[in-house]
């Protein structure tokens, strides 16, 4: 291999890794959030996510396309895609861990290029069992940044696997070549627009270098809008299907199944009651709220509320009683004025504030306990899912 071949390989590696870890960095965040030290972990985030936050232009890319503190919406679609996450990154994972054995038995007992087992479906399955691992923490944690950077490595795997072909042919030969002839890169199965992919005598790219360069990143911005352009159209979905009301100074924002009228009827009992209604005496003006309803025995650590039992990062479960909610008032600032409280006012929140928290009791039509906020608020000055 000539000096310049050399640096186009170290080049394409050192590119990949760059981008690798910077994927992954990002797309773990969600198992962080999850962890016992999560607040540790997000200080690493926050200077990027407070940077996004606070600047207009760049603020999309730290948000949330799909809901996350929200458990339920009435979309089926939006309630399965958290479930179908979970089973992409799963499955991804361990097709991985299977073409992860194969090679590393072939060094160990020197058996020469892997081209047997799942080697026979795709020349790269560890390659495509991490992209589809990776589309399932896209749905687990769906912020717009991590969509871009699941694009990149797409990209980015492609040209790497380029780079791990010529290697191979020149180390193996003919028999290495042959089975490029009959085995896809990808996909086990052919698919007409990306037959590009498949190993070719013809070259798949222009000669030209900057024709080359003008190809891929033609590419590379197409392909970035049809996934933000897919991810936004989500969010719209997302937006339409919550369960909320919307009133003149606040998004009464329910995480569980619940009907206008009893979203409407939790928060005309929080707002007749004498002591919260001393407490929210400056409810109203100009300031803006956005009240998390939720029942009594759930919990969501992104939202600044007090801890249920030892304060699990998401504690939902699916039975709980139906005439015991609370409520989390908390005042926002907006990044851009709406005109009034709407879907667009959860997309615009900048800034967030625990006021209080509210326990109501429906079949008492009462409130039963107020709670101040507590002390340290896990996610507190940091850009959280707000949906």
């Amino acid at each position: 291999m000539n000096s310049k071949a050399k640096s186009k390989n170290i080049l394409a590696r050192g590119t990949f890794w760059g981008a690798a870890l910077f994927y992954v960095i990002i797309a773990l965040e969600f198992t962080y959030m999850a962890a016992p030290f999560a607040a540790y972990f997000y200080s690493v985030y926050s200077p990027a996510l407070n940077f996004f936050n606070d600047t207009s232009a760049f603020a999309w890319l730290g948000s949330f396309f799909l809901p996350h503190v929200v458990s339920e919406t009435s979309s089926p679609l939006i309630n399965s895609l958290s479930v179908i996450g979970g089973i992409f990154a799963i499955l991804g994972f361990l097709a991985f861990l299977v073409g992860a054995c194969q090679v590393y038995y072939s060094k160990l007992a020197k058996k020469g290029a892997v081209t047997g087992g799942i080697y026979n479906l795709v020349r790269h399955p560890q390659y495509i069992s991490f992209i589809v691992c990776s589309f399932g923490l896209l749905l687990l944690w769906p912020r717009y940044i991590v969509a871009i950077m699941f694009v990149t490595m797409i990209f980015a795997y492609y040209f790497l696997a380029k780079v791990e072909e010529k290697e191979c042919a020149a180390k193996f030969g003919q028999s290495y070549i042959d089975y490029m002839s009959k085995t896809n890169m990808f996909l086990p199965f052919n698919i007409k627009p990306l037959s590009k992919l498949r190993s070719s005598s013809k070259p798949q790219l222009p000669r030209s270098a900057a024709k080359k360069a003008l190809a891929v990143l033609s590419a590379y911005i197409i392909a970035l809008i049809i996934i933000l352009g897919f991810a936004s159209g989500l969010r719209t979905l997302s937006l339409s299907s919550l369960y909320a009301v919307y009133t003149d100074n606040s998004v009464d924002l329910s995480l569980s199944k619940m009907t206008d009228e009893k979203i409407s009827n939790v928060m005309q009992i929080v707002r007749a009651d004498d002591r919260a209604g001393l407490l929210l005496s400056g409810f109203g003006g100009d300031d803006l709220y956005v009240n998390y309803i939720l029942p009594s025995e759930w919990y969501e650590s992104e939202i600044p509320m007090n801890a249920v039992g030892s304060g699990r990062a998401h504690h939902s479960p699916g039975k709980y009683d139906d005439n015991l909610y609370k409520v989390i008032i908390t005042k926002v600032g907006l990044r851009n004025t709406v005109n009034a409280p709407s879907a667009e006012t959860l997309t615009n929140i900048r800034t967030r504030e625990g006021i209080v928290e509210i326990w109501v009791d429906l079949s008492t039509q009462s409130v039963t306990q107020i709670l101040d906020m507590p002390n340290d608020i896990m996610y507190d000055g940091i850009p959280v899912a707000v949906f």
